[in-house]
C-alpha cells in the first residue's frame, strides 16, 4: 500500500513502482544553520543583558567596542540588538515551518501506467503524464548533491502540459527514478524502444 500517494488514485491494474517525497537534505539545511547562528547570538546577547551567564566576556568587549563605533550605550545597544536578533530568530522558524510544510505537501510517483505528482496538505491535486507519452528522462546532480545522494528530475513528454517542463528537485536517489520511468515505459511500449533523452552515465 502507498505511504504518501493516495491509495484510491491508482486504478485498477495499476501497481505503485516507487513514491518518494525529495530529501529533508534539499529543505531544511539553511533555515536550521540560519536557526543556530542568529540563536546563538541572541542567547549571548541575553547572557550579557539579564547576566545568565559568565563567559561571554570576549562577546561584551566586542559589543563595547561596536558601541563606541556607534556612539550608543553599551546596555542600549545590547537592547536594540537582542530585539533585532529575536526577529531573525522569528524568520528562521517561519522559514522552517513553510519548509516543512513544503517538504510534506508534494509527493512524486511513478506506477506502471502514469509519472504522478500529488500536491496538497489537507486538500489534494494531482497531475500525471501517462508512460507512454514520455520521450525522455533527464537527471541533473551538482558536485555536493551526488555526494548527498539527491539531484533534480525533469520528464519530457508530448500532450502533458506544464507537468513535463518543471524541474523535480532534491529527489532522492534521481538515477534510480529515472530508471524506473523508463523501465515503465518500455513495458507498455507495443513497438520498439523509446528514443530517449536521457542524462544518466552509461550503464
Amino acid at each position: 500500500m502507498p505511504r504518501f500517494l493516495k491509495a484510491t488514485y491508482l486504478a485498477d491494474q495499476e501497481s505503485l513502482l516507487e513514491e518518494t517525497r525529495a530529501t529533508a537534505l534539499y529543505y531544511f539545511p539553511g533555515p536550521i544553520v540560519w536557526l543556530l547562528f542568529w540563536g546563538v547570538l541572541a542567547y549571548l546577547t541575553a547572557a550579557l543583558r539579564y547576566g545568565w551567564a559568565g563567559q561571554v566576556a570576549s562577546y561584551g568587549s566586542a559589543l563595547s567596542t561596536l558601541a563606541g563605533w556607534v556612539h550608543v550605550g553599551t546596555s542600549e545597544l545590547e537592547r536594540y540588538l537582542f530585539y533585532v536578533l529575536l526577529f531573525l530568530v522569528f524568520l528562521g522558524l517561519l522559514r522552517l515551518l513553510v519548509r516543512y510544510l513544503r517538504w510534506i505537501s508534494i509527493v512524486y510517483a511513478v506506477t506502471t501506467r502514469r509519472v504522478i505528482i500529488q500536491k496538497g496538505i489537507l486538500g489534494r491535486d494531482f497531475d500525471e503524464i501517462p508512460v507512454l507519452q514520455v520521450r525522455g528522462v533527464d537527471v541533473h546532480q551538482s558536485f555536493g548533491q551526488r555526494l548527498l545522494g539527491y539531484g533534480t528530475v525533469r520528464v519530457s513528454s508530448e500532450g502533458a502540459g506544464h507537468l513535463g517542463n518543471e524541474d523535480w528537485r532534491g529527489i532522492p536517489r534521481p538515477f534510480k527514478f529515472q530508471k524506473l520511468i523508463e523501465n515503465a515505459v518500455a513495458n507498455l511500449q507495443p513497438t520498439g524502444p523509446v528514443a530517449w533523452t536521457s542524462s544518466a552515465p552509461p550503464r
